[in-house]
């Protein structure tokens, strides 16, 4: 490169380094942005309403389930479903505007070369004909002192944006996860109750075939057979009921997985046992585990910042314009030194009258700011309902799935008996058809509780923001 070729662009590099230096120091005025939980100090009690007897929290709640499949399950959810994918490439997306928001903070450079010929013709000569040429590169330049650091609150607000969708992605991924457990846990309680259901086809089938030769000996009567096969086709009608119920279950939770919905997933094993207490911690510990009210309390901080900025738009504006290069009316001197131009101007601006856009604009951040305190407010009440309802459905249903384990074995003792009274003409076979009813329906409810108790576990560790076990 020829040395005046080096000079010139040595000349527009300092123009450009002067104003990013200016900027750099300039950016030491940008201060964080405040916390809010002050907003919703007056809504976090001291303890939760309802007792548990344990006060530590899980960070792999999915663990404490100590199924390996649903696990498996959760990672093929991450890998495969749309609607995480979609929210992903939106935080990615918010992210960009965080950077094109810090970059008004600093100088604009652009590299300018133009080229022209101009023709004209003078009256006091005769009309003669002039033809001028003109030739310029240069290196602009443009910054607005950050002085009030309104557009550094404006960059702040973006930030906290960006990590609300950060926490919104999370919320989303601690949801799926939640949708996962449920609905595996509704498969395991579908083929429970249909398996049931084929046993107790199987044993009224084995009854009314007992009955059936009895009635051909004599020994019971028409009445007697007729209520058995009635029995015995009322429970064959309930094994198909269940089935359907496994089926479209079935169904249902491959389109979750983003599988195709063909109903062959594989179910085995039984319900987990719920071994551990439940976790719960300080109601206070909610405001850094949820990430919904973190994503609310962010937006709020967004808001927060963004007023800050806009309070500043009355405030008068200071930006630097900076130019330099060459100029010349030849081409071939645009590298020469000798033609080096340069400017340099100050601009100070302020407003004095918009048409009430500047207050309109006040007005507009201040609602937005009260509107979101609410809604902050709002999300953090909803998480401690959801928490307060959840821990005293724990205690309840654990209760009820006793009582229903009790009154199963029960049943299950009366119906036995019942036949062995029934053969000795002590009892007829109303009673015994009623007894077979109640050893059945029990055991359902007993399944179902146990489905409710794992459904409700899973409410909890949701309601208390619990931890995500991430795929490797």
């Amino acid at each position: 490169m020829r040395p005046r070729m080096k000079q010139t662009f040595k000349r527009m590099k300092q123009t450009g380094v002067l104003l990013t230096s200016l900027s750099i120091l300039s950016g030491c005025i940008t201060h964080p942005v405040e916390n809010q939980n002050e907003a919703i100090k007056d809504l976090i009690p001291q303890t939760w309403t309802t007792t548990s007897e344990t006060q530590t929290t899980s960070n792999h709640w999915l663990e404490d389930f100590n199924d390996s499949t649903l696990i498996e399950l959760v990672h093929e959810v991450e890998e495969n479903n749309f609607g995480l994918e979609a929210a992903k490439q939106q935080v990615k997306a918010v992210e960009a505007v965080s950077r094109i928001s810090r970059s008004l903070r600093y100088p604009t450079l652009g590299v300018n070369l133009s080229s022209g010929k101009q023709q004209s013709r003078i009256p006091s000569f005769n009309f003669q004909k002039i033809e001028t040429e003109s030739h310029s590169l240069t290196l602009s330049s443009q910054w607005e002192i950050d002085l009030w650091n309104r557009l550094g609150n404006a960059h702040a607000a973006s930030l906290a944006q960006y990590e609300a969708s950060l926490l919104d992605y999370e919320a989303l991924r601690l949801s799926l996860a939640g949708q996962v457990a449920k609905g595996w846990f509704n498969i395991l309680e579908a083929t429970a109750q249909f398996q049931l259901a084929q046993d107790t086809a199987s044993s009224f089938d084995a009854n009314r075939n007992t009955l059936e030769k009895r009635y051909q000996r004599g020994l019971i009567s028409g009445f007697e057979l007729r209520l058995i096969r009635a029995q015995a086709a009322s429970s064959r009608a309930e094994q198909e009921r269940y089935r359907i119920q496994l089926d479209q279950t079935k169904r249902q939770f491959e389109v979750l997985l983003g599988r195709y919905p063909s109903s062959q997933l594989q179910t085995e094993g039984d319900f987990p046992r719920l071994e551990k207490n439940a976790p719960v911690g300080l109601p206070s510990d909610l405001l850094a585990r949820r990430p919904d009210i973190m994503a609310e309390e962010r937006r709020l901080a967004a808001v927060v910042a963004q007023d800050k900025s806009i309070q500043r738009n009355w405030l008068p504006r200071i930006a630097l314009t900076a130019n330099g290069g060459t100029a010349s009316n030849q081409l071939s001197d645009l590298l020469d030194s000798d033609f080096s131009i340069w400017s340099i101007f100050g601009d100070l601006s302020a407003p004095l009258f918009q048409g009430g856009r500047l207050k309109a604009e006040r007005d507009q951040s201040d609602a937005l700011r009260l509107a979101q305190i609410a809604q902050y407010k709002n999300t953090v009440l909803i998480a401690f309902q959801e928490v307060e309802t959840t821990l005293a459905a724990e205690t309840a249903l654990k209760r009820f799935e006793k009582e229903i384990t009790v009154a199963a074995i029960e049943n299950n003792k009366a119906e036995k008996q019942s036949w062995k009274l029934y053969e000795r003409g002590l009892i007829n076979i109303t009673s015994v058809l009623d007894s077979q009813r109640r050893a059945f329906d029990t055991q359902r409810q007993l399944i179902s509780i146990k489905n409710l108790r794992l459904q409700n576990r899973i409410n909890l560790y949701l309601a208390l923001g619990g931890g995500f076990l991430t795929a490797s």
